[in-house]
């Protein structure tokens, strides 16, 4: 029958995990200049282009940058540089992702410590 048929193709589909974002709890300051933010990230559906949009508040200074590598299809980790007079200390981050055109996740308000390496 052709419920059978639609269940039996149905069942054999694999789905891939869902993309995701996180921004890592640890970055390097480059003081004067800005700091180094790690963010891990997977779209998951196989070779494709990320765009990641980073920002990092701390006090009353934010800033931002996007960054594009080459997705792979399973978890990366990338370094993102954003510039700025950051100083040692907390800060809050927020990570966007898009996997080819679609966007794909959010990190939203991470706390992260800065610190020189």
């Amino acid at each position: 029958s052709l419920g059978l048929f639609v269940y039996l193709a149905l069942g054999t589909v694999v789905l891939a995990d869902p993309p995701t974002v996180s921004v890592l709890q640890r970055a390097e300051l480059i003081p004067g200049v800005g700091i180094f933010v790690r963010v891990a990230f997977n779209c998951a559906d196989g070779p494709t282009v990320a765009t990641l949009e980073v920002a990092v508040r701390q006090g009353e200074f934010t800033s931002a940058n996007v960054d594009a590598p080459p997705a792979t299809g399973s978890r990366q980790e990338v370094t993102v540089f954003i510039a700025g007079p950051f100083v040692p200390g907390e800060a809050v981050a927020s990570a966007s992702l898009s996997c080819g055109l679609l966007l794909s996740g959010l990190d939203l308000g991470a706390t992260i410590t800065i610190s020189e390496e």
